[in-house]
């Protein structure tokens, strides 16, 4: 089968999304199909998106395009269209291919209707639910002119796609609820970087000994972006609120958009119980999360339904306690608490949020670490997750040759 994969948004070594995007080409290589990645990037010098993945039945076609900022939605909706409607030519000139999958955002359009204009299924990957996200995160107002336009678009992409995978059944029904019909929607989540669980001892704890993490504290620890989305003010609050336990501390591990307010708010506070580390190489992630008393998984209010953290996965495979900052009527909350994985809080409460840790610290909180591993082995694990994707386009072969 002849496949092609665009993806608008320009290429990030850093992203969490990229050693997905890897294994997924990987598996479908290793089935025989061949493939066309039409994918933007900064420069033609730069070939990082080629992930190393070599084979001759691989073929990439770069569209270079300029970098804008994350805040400006205006400027980043030209860029990211323009590049679309660039990708939607190439798309053009490919003859026999069968099957697009799209990593979808606000300017898929333009290539998913290049596609079907060519006959070819389309398969939508969706990681987050635009514009609702950027509503979510306060980019821009519920309802308004600038969510109508995105909505309209997003939901013409919906129409025209054959079958779109989501990473959580918490999206799924949150697509749903706009219109989208239930037999087009699959969940396949997002998973770490193996199949393996871990038990990584203290002594043994590599970014422990980095930066000579003291072994009698209690560490409650945020890794990823500090983004938006991610509400690491909350963590800040809870802080503030814990400043008298001596014993207690919070890590807070990455960079992003956000991560300059954050400090700010640290030092107008005179926070000490608070340590600020860089982002982490991925060699070190489970050594990251291992170290952890408890791991935190914030977003904002409502995030959980047009979003999930890509590092889930990775935490659960630690087996350490997981606190989720989500909406605690959320599918993920249900998947935390059924399964003795942690324990959901509100993700405006400061003081929910500051009690949970408390309990977790005093051995109030009931968790299991072979239950988190099971709850990744069963739905966050590479190969679980792999044959899903390798499915979806059996479904679709099946759709096409009937």
């Amino acid at each position: 089968m002849k496949i092609v994969i665009v993806t608008p948004i320009l290429f990030d070594k850093s992203s969490p999304f990229n050693h997905l995007f890897k294994d997924m080409i990987e598996a479908w290589l290793a089935e025989g199909h061949e493939i066309t990645r039409i994918v933007a990037c900064e420069s033609l010098d730069d070939d990082g998106y080629k992930m190393r993945i070599e084979s001759d039945k691989i073929k990439y076609v770069p569209v270079v395009r300029k970098k804008a900022k994350k805040s400006n939605v205006i400027s980043r909706y030209i860029s990211d269209t323009l590049a679309n409607i660039k990708m939607a030519r190439k798309i053009k000139k490919i003859n026999g291919a069968e099957i697009l999958i799209e990593d979808v955002c606000y300017c898929s359009h333009w290539s998913v209707k290049k596609a079907k204009k060519k006959k070819m299924k389309v398969v939508a990957l969706l990681q987050d639910v635009w514009p609702d996200n950027a509503v979510a995160s306060g980019l821009i107002s519920n309802g308004g002119l600038i969510y109508k336009f995105f909505e309209f678009w997003q939901k013409r992409v919906y129409k025209k796609a054959d079958k779109i995978i989501c990473i959580s059944s918490d999206m799924k029904q949150f697509i749903i609820n706009k219109g989208v019909k239930e037999d087009k929607l699959e969940v396949v989540h997002n998973w770490g970087y193996t199949d393996e669980t871990v038990n990584i001892g203290w002594e043994q704890n590599e970014f422990v000994k980095k930066y000579h993490l003291d072994k009698s504290l209690f560490y409650a620890v945020y890794a990823g972006n500090v983004g938006r989305m991610q509400n690491v003010e909350l963590v800040v609050r809870t802080a503030q609120k814990l400043s008298n336990q001596p014993k207690i501390k919070f890590l807070i591990i990455g960079d992003g958009v956000n991560r300059e307010q954050i400090e700010h708010m640290v030092e107008e506070q005179k926070l000490d119980n608070i340590t600020f580390l860089p982002m982490q190489p991925k060699e070190l992630a489970t050594s990251v999360y291992s170290a952890a008393s408890v791991n935190l998984i914030p977003l904002v209010e409502g995030g959980i339904k047009t979003a999930l953290p890509s590092k889930t996965g990775v935490v659960l495979s630690c087996g350490k306690p997981i606190i989720a900052c989500v909406d605690k009527d959320s599918e993920f909350a249900k998947l935390i608490e059924s399964n003795e994985c942690g324990v959901a809080v509100s993700p405006t409460d400061e003081n929910e949020l500051a009690q949970a840790i408390i309990d977790v610290y005093n051995g109030k909180i009931v968790f299991s670490m072979q239950k988190l591993q099971r709850v990744f082995c069963d739905n966050f694990s590479r190969s679980v997750n792999v044959q899903k994707y390798k499915e979806c386009l059996v479904d679709e072969k099946v759709a096409i040759d009937g």
